[in-house]
């Protein structure tokens, strides 16, 4: 089919990309055990199945069933436990794997409350049954842990567990005649219909055949997601990703930096980020090339990956500038986590970030704490604005980002710990936790350090 317009993607690029490169790395990591194609698992036989049998086998029978799809080599029983043994500090899990002494499992146990969904009890053993075989086969350091809720659509379960991505709850607000509805997990029915499209498109399943049993939601992720993909194939992945070993190479890498493909523009500078080295040389200038892209995600994370880079010309520097100053709330933040010291235009940039710290929400003024740090000196007034920004996170900040400010008190002022008992002389929870932090962190000395 022909399409005379370039279609909508489903999803939002971020959203999108994030489903993509979850569902890319199930695949590549278990690429061996697919079936290809994955044979649909229609939510009526599960119906069937749920009908056929007496509530207290149902955790067995279903997880053998499931278990059966996904991982054949193994079994282990299951049944109902009690419902305080899956509770801790107040929220309760829907299943527990236990284990040996040896870190075999040994045995699985399911919430009673999900006596009262079955379809819901299904799609947790799925789950369930793919945990197994991701911790049976060690590979758990290498996946999301909201990637085992997606695992079970490459084994055919994927309208089952769109189904059960949702449920109904009484709304006491409203009456009890009336619900809501409520996500279970991190994987809504619409990623699991964009998900579905992903199979159809790269691993040719059939997913397109079950619109008609699918939520409407999911249907719309499929729909839309099949429509798109065929019409443009802009995928952050290939079509033939499984049997290919995605290159490296710097060459390969600015190839797709400077691409038409966004989700592939995107996917490649997420890699970039997370990388534990430190950017190439050689793809400063295709990074620096996206700092204007017209997708904000894209020009955010270009602008986030620049502060990999070990050098960066002055050109590059001064636009990380007008970005600090002028962009939106999320670019502003990567753009000062870029800056860095060195140019001669150091000392107006530090009075940028200072006044970051007097009038800014604070998870600018972490970012700006954070790249004040990188210098080793700052203008008068720098102490009184770490102050106020103190004053502005101290009871609703972390930890880790308080100490930053309490660092550079202490690396610019004369008498760090009499500027905190000043200037919070009023407020004696705010010194208690202080006093805290600094028992706490090695980093902080409470001796002077002053230029």
């Amino acid at each position: 089919m022909i399409w005379p317009f370039r279609p909508h993607p489903p999803l939002s690029l971020n959203h999108k990309v994030t489903c993509e490169r979850r569902f890319a790395e199930i695949g590549r990591l278990l690429r061996h055990r697919l079936p290809r194609p994955a044979t649909i698992v229609r939510p009526e036989e599960i119906a069937t199945l749920i009908d056929g049998c007496s509530q207290g086998d149902l955790p067995q029978s279903l997880f053998g069933f499931m278990r059966a799809r996904i991982f054949p080599e193994d079994t282990i029983p299951a049944g109902w436990a009690e419902a305080e043994t899956l509770t801790i500090n107040g929220q309760s899990l829907p299943y527990a794997i236990t284990s040996d002494e040896t870190g075999q499992a040994t045995g699985i146990h399911f919430h009673p409350l999900l006596k009262h969904t079955p379809e819901r009890l299904a799609a947790v053993t799925a789950t369930a049954a793919a945990e197994h075989l991701v911790c049976s086969q060690k590979l758990a350091d290498r996946l999301s842990s909201s990637s085992f809720e997606l695992i079970p659509l490459f084994f055919g379960f994927g309208p089952l567990m769109s189904h059960a991505a949702m449920y109904e709850l009484p709304d006491a607000a409203k009456g009890l005649e009336l619900t809501r509805t409520a996500r279970v997990g991190a994987v809504s029915p619409l990623d699991f219909g964009y998900s579905m499209a992903l199979a159809d498109w790269s691993l040719k399943t059939n997913h397109e055949d079950f619109l008609n049993v699918l939520r409407l939601d999911a249907k719309e992720g499929l729909q839309k997601g099949l429509r798109f993909l065929r019409k443009t194939n802009d995928c952050s992945f290939e079509t033939d990703f499984l049997e290919r070993q995605e290159a490296d190479t710097v060459g390969f890498v600015m190839a797709r930096l400077q691409g038409r493909s966004h989700s592939r523009q995107l996917n490649t500078l997420l890699d970039l980020y997370s990388a534990p080295d430190r950017l190439d040389d050689d793809l400063m200038e295709p990074v620096a090339g996206l700092l204007r892209h017209p997708e904000a995600e894209i020009q955010r994370m270009a602008t986030a990956t620049l502060a990999r880079c070990s050098i960066l010309p002055r050109a590059v520097h001064d636009e990380l500038v007008i970005l600090a100053e002028d962009g939106s709330a999320a670019i502003r933040r990567a753009a000062v986590s870029a800056l860095r010291p060195g140019y001669d235009n150091d000392d107006s940039v530090l009075e940028m970030m200072i006044e970051f710290l007097r009038r800014s929400d604070r998870a600018l003024i972490a970012v700006s704490l954070n790249t004040l740090l990188k210098y080793n000196s700052w203008p008068d007034g720098v102490s009184d604005a770490v102050l106020k920004a103190l004053s502005t996170m101290v009871l609703s900040s972390g930890m880790d980002d308080l100490a930053l400010g309490v660092r550079l008190l202490e690396k610019a002022h004369a008498d760090p710990d009499q500027a905190l008992t000043l200037h919070f002389a009023d407020d004696p929870t705010a010194l208690a936790i202080f006093a805290e932090l600094k028992g706490h962190d090695p980093e902080l000395s409470g001796t002077a350090n002053a230029d």
